[in-house]
């Protein structure tokens, strides 16, 4: 009897050992069942003053983990705020929202309608916020060149061939209410025209930290996705130029002094922000010509070149240009 004792509790034992205490993987219910909203999406912190740090954030909860998106777009400024997850809840911890932008433009004062919604699920809750102030981009760790707010700079010279545009618009800026309108034909050159920004006219004048990683500089872009009808590739053509003052006279030397370059494709509709990296050596690559000590030093840039470009026999080309900035640590929309 004592040995079928023992024998039965190493049964009992050995059973519970083998037992799984965590089930690996999705439950049931998140996969098959069904989408139950337990609380409605609500906002905390509506009428945020974004410009002095200010957040909205949101809740709600789900009978089930799913994906969910939440779109905030301003109904004003048409600027969009995407937030995702995957979660039984929404709160603080995965919702919170400082005003920036998703799809620019940036926004502005304005009510912005919300929307929550679920992947696989046809259960969408609305509601509404109001932004009092919005973000305020321009903080310690940016060196704003220019917004056009105060028109365009005559010290930041440049070439723009006949019959081309170049010129300040207001209404429909990415940022602000101006911004810097460039486009055209010009069916014997490829350069439709560029703009030396000289470092000594950039509205803020704090120097660069030397840490070319930690540097990023970015241009919001409007575009049309214009194509060529002759190869079928994008028609605008952009380039920026940074050259290095290295041994800090005053001015670029090509014989002895470093430039880099990043040139893309324009291929998109509407405003776009677009961010390099100091030290990205895939996009942003030594002048063919480079002639100086090969270190990037972004503490030394004494101009920035943008060049609007296009295949002479492509037809028009667009790139309008606003809130030239650069940002340390991350880019500007991180």
């Amino acid at each position: 009897m004592k040995k079928l004792n023992i024998l039965f509790f190493m049964f009992l034992f050995t059973f519970y050992s083998c037992e799984k205490s965590n089930i690996e993987g999705p439950s049931l219910n998140d996969l098959y069942g069904d989408l139950n909203i337990d609380e409605s999406l609500e906002a905390v912190g509506d009428g945020a003053d974004f410009s002095v740090g200010e957040s909205i954030y949101f809740t709600a909860k789900f009978s089930k983990q799913v994906d969910w998106t939440i779109r905030i777009e301003g109904k004003s400024s048409g600027s969009i705020k995407l937030i995702t997850g995957n979660s039984n809840y929404i709160n603080e911890s995965n919702s919170s929202w400082t005003g920036g932008s998703t799809n620019l433009p940036f926004f502005v004062s304005e009510i912005c309608d919300v929307s929550l919604s679920f992947e696989m699920h046809e259960e969408t809750e609305f509601l509404n916020v109001f932004i009092s102030e919005p973000k305020n981009y321009i903080n310690e760790n940016t060196i704003l060149i220019t917004d056009f707010e105060g028109g365009f700079n005559p010290n930041f010279t440049g070439y723009f061939n006949a019959g081309t545009t170049k010129s300040l618009t207001i209404g429909g800026s990415g940022e602000g209410e101006k911004y810097l309108q460039q486009d055209g034909v010009v069916d014997w050159d490829w350069l439709i025209g560029y703009i030396d920004y000289f470092s000594n006219f950039w509205l803020d004048q704090k120097p660069l930290v030397n840490d070319p990683s930690q540097v990023y500089f970015n241009i919001m872009i409007k575009g049309d996705s214009t194509i060529s009808q002759v190869d079928g590739i994008p028609n605008s053509l952009f380039k920026l130029e940074f050259y290095e003052d290295e041994n800090q006279d005053g001015y670029y030397d090509a014989s002895s002094e470093d430039r880099y370059d990043y040139e893309f494709d324009v291929d998109w509709n509407g405003w776009k922000m677009v961010s390099i990296c100091y030290n990205d050596s895939e996009r942003l690559v030594p002048a063919s010509n480079n002639s100086g000590n090969g270190l990037r030093e972004p503490n030394k840039i004494s101009n920035l070149r943008t060049l609007l470009l296009a295949n002479p026999i492509s037809g028009f080309a667009k790139a309008d240009v606003d809130f030239l900035i650069w940002s340390v640590g991350g880019p500007i929309l991180n």
